[in-house]
């Protein structure tokens, strides 16, 4: 974690600022350990770079406890993710397509504080925080699961990249209201569990003129692929139909702007709703 971030971070009890105590701090200003205190008395310790502030792990499903292995995080971005989207679209759609297409309907080079809900290895957080080139501004990768942001933490270092990253739940998001000019999800809406709530988090966060950009798996319409789908029900992943997704963006007070459909992989550009 890194100062940048400190301004904007909130606690999720009370949504009061927090103070940091007994930081300590490495040669390049990362905030390796401490704890985020708030006037209510709920304390967040932040070890080894990452502030935690779930306490112990309590994934409610099955995908959100394969989550939690050492082994997913290891494997996530070495064999799975690389491929994913070229295999679930039936085309050719590798990182070089979709990191530009996430960075640009984010608006990264305009700065700002950027959130990656749900980040995984922070595959994301990393396309963010590069497409800047420079601008001022900051990204804060959230997951719920220490050893995916253990990884993430770690190839953002290798890469020279300075981002923040923090353990908390998508659908109670420690970051102070208006304030992010883009906020990314990536395939974890359907894992969530509580979209309604993660959505409106997504919402509160957002600033006026902020963007939220997600990559969602759409229901399947061929028999194959409806049979797979039904077995991963079971396990807590949901998928909905295009129209039933852009739905609940608009429930939520985010107006869908623009998408993009490659088979079953969704790419959306919501803003916040001005009624709202």
């Amino acid at each position: 974690m890194y100062d940048e971030i400190l301004p904007f971070l909130r606690c999720p009890a009370c949504a009061s600022t927090l103070d940091l105590h007994a930081a300590r701090r490495d040669a390049s200003g990362e905030i390796l350990a401490g704890v985020l205190r708030c006037g209510c008395g709920a304390h967040y310790p932040l070890r080894d770079g990452i502030a935690d502030f779930l306490g112990p792990p309590r994934p409610l499903t099955i995908a959100q406890r394969t989550n939690e292995l050492a082994v997913t995080a290891w494997a996530y971005e070495r064999i799975w993710r690389p491929f994913a989207l070229t295999l679930l679209s039936g085309e050719s759609l590798p990182y070089r397509r979709e990191l530009p297409l996430i960075a640009s309907w984010a608006g990264a080079e305009r700065g700002g504080l950027f959130v990656d809900v749900a980040c995984s290895n922070g595959l994301y957080a990393r396309a963010l925080t590069r497409a800047m080139r420079g601008a001022p501004g900051h990204v804060l990768a959230v997951d719920h699961a220490l050893p995916m942001l253990r990884e993430a933490r770690r190839r953002a270092l290798v890469a020279g990249l300075r981002i923040s990253y923090v353990r908390a739940e998508a659908r109670v998001l420690p970051v102070a209201a208006g304030v992010a000019a883009g906020v990314t999800i990536g395939g974890s809406l359907n894992e969530i569990g509580d979209l309604a709530r993660c959505l409106q988090a997504v919402r509160r966060v957002l600033a006026t003129n902020g963007r939220f950009v997600a990559m969602t798996l759409l229901a399947a319409t061929g028999a194959a692929g409806q049979v797979v789908q039904r077995a991963l029900a079971s396990g807590g992943i949901v998928f909905w139909s295009r129209d039933e997704l852009l739905a609940h963006f608009r429930a939520a007070g985010l107006h869908p702007q623009r998408d993009e459909c490659h088979g079953i992989v969704l790419f959306s550009l919501c803003v916040p709703s001005r009624e709202q």
